[in-house]
């Protein structure tokens, strides 16, 4: 009876550590998997993004509205693709290695010293937050760590994204600069009164078109009325006026640079005069640092300085505003 009593007790010992054990297994195998879940699986229900840069000590927030349209931390327009661009990472980030153990402290040291916190955000409730580092030699992966409400990640991982080849780190950045809309303005041509273009280069080339009588346009230059319209061209040339945008925000320009531009007469000013609104847009040639002489030309091909209506300076490419201010070469028969 003893034996008997002593075989089932040694049986259920051996149960139960069994089952300790499968659990311990069990366990230790979700936590493993948790700490490589980077993964948002249902990207529609992220309403919030914050992106801190370390090395910068820069921080940006982006929120999505009522209406399902990010807008900046003070409600300005951000530019909807790059939110997508940062959501589509979310949703294929994938693992592609482990970082081995006699590189993981110094990894780590690297991460910690420079990265890009980005916390992420579902129907108003903190999920994950990603630390994303450097790539790894070959390009082709990014060290990250991953928090979230349950757990924080000692060692980083080697990240990458699905069909992508390349490093995540830069689609995330905090500058408001990269994320600002880049429109100006946009009129269709039956909502313009007059367009006005006054051209400091070229002063024979200054131009005022009177579009408030749409069966009978006007166009005078320097006060004096202008015959040799084709009106075909010049129809052509006031539906350019839709869907203006800017190149890029300054990243080059010191304040004191932009206060010496602002304070000079532009080049071109545009000045738009329409049945809701107006828009001045002030132009001035950039410069180009590679001039070397005659055998060269002494400003930029491709790039002016503008100014917009709210005082910033933005740079603006020649291929967008170019028809605007030679607008009598495209309607005036020479």
């Amino acid at each position: 009876m003893k034996k008997l009593i002593i075989i089932l007790i040694g049986l259920g010992l051996i149960a139960g550590l069994s089952y300790m054990a499968m659990n311990f297994k069990k366990s230790s195998k979700i936590t493993d998997t948790s700490l490589i879940a980077f993964a948002v699986e249902d990207t529609a229900s992220v309403d919030k993004i914050e992106i801190y840069d370390s090395y910068t000590d820069q921080e940006y927030v982006v929120e999505r509205d009522e209406n399902g349209v990010w807008k900046g931390p003070n409600g300005e327009c951000v530019q909807q693709n790059i939110i997508q661009m940062m959501l589509e990472t979310m949703y294929k980030i994938t693992l592609k290695g482990y970082v081995p153990k006699s590189a993981m402290k110094n990894m780590k040291k690297v991460l910690m010293a420079n990265h890009k916190t980005v916390r992420i955000f579902q129907d108003g409730d903190w999920a994950k937050t990603w630390y994303v580092g450097h790539s790894t030699q070959d390009h082709m992966g990014t060290h990250m760590l991953l928090e979230t409400p349950d757990l924080k990640s000692d060692n980083p991982v080697i990240m990458g994204m699905k069909g992508f080849y390349g490093i995540l780190e830069p689609r995330f950045f905090s500058d408001p600069r990269r994320f600002q809309c880049l429109d100006l303005f946009s009129y269709k041509r039956s909502e313009l009164n007059t367009v006005e273009l006054i051209d400091r280069v070229n002063p024979q080339s200054s131009f005022k078109v009177n579009a408030k009588n749409p069966d009978n346009i006007q166009v005078t230059s320097n006060g004096r009325p202008v015959h040799n319209i084709n009106k075909d061209n010049l129809i052509f040339y006031l539906n350019g006026f839709e869907n203006i945008n800017f190149n890029q925000p300054n990243y080059t320009l010191s304040v004191k640079e932009i206060d010496s531009i602002k304070t000079s007469k532009p080049d071109y000013e545009l000045l738009i005069d329409a049945k809701k609104s107006s828009y001045k847009l002030d132009l001035y040639r950039r410069f180009d640092p590679s001039y070397e002489g005659q055998d060269t030309l002494a400003y930029d091909e491709d790039f002016l300085w503008a100014v917009k209506a709210d005082g910033e300076l933005v740079r603006m490419q020649y291929y967008t505003v170019g028809p605007l201010i030679r607008g009598k070469m495209i309607f005036a028969n020479e």
